[in-house]
């Protein structure tokens, strides 16, 4: 079994903790905080995850069609883990 680390998130007022590999626990604590940026622009809190996720999976597309395109990086999993983390 691989090794896991606990991070402990607060994203849209939720107290969340979330295992993953330690060399993604900074960019899942960057990831929060981006989001919670994105959320605190939405007026329409019913619906603010939705919108938030939706926002920004656009301008991961939109800067994906780039040509500077430096990695090619796969989020699906990340975005998994917190759409799961946020079920409960």
């Amino acid at each position: 079994m691989s090794k896991v680390v606990e991070v402990s998130l607060r994203i849209f007022g939720r107290d969340l903790t979330i295992a993953c590999p330690p060399k993604e626990k900074n960019n899942l604590i960057k990831a929060a905080n981006l989001l919670n940026d994105e959320l605190e622009n939405i007026s329409d809190k019913n619906n603010a995850l939705v919108i938030a996720g939706l926002t920004l999976a656009n301008k991961l597309l939109v800067s994906g069609n780039k040509k500077d395109k430096k990695a090619d990086i796969d989020y699906s999993k990340l975005i998994k883990k917190i759409e799961k983390a946020l079920e409960k």
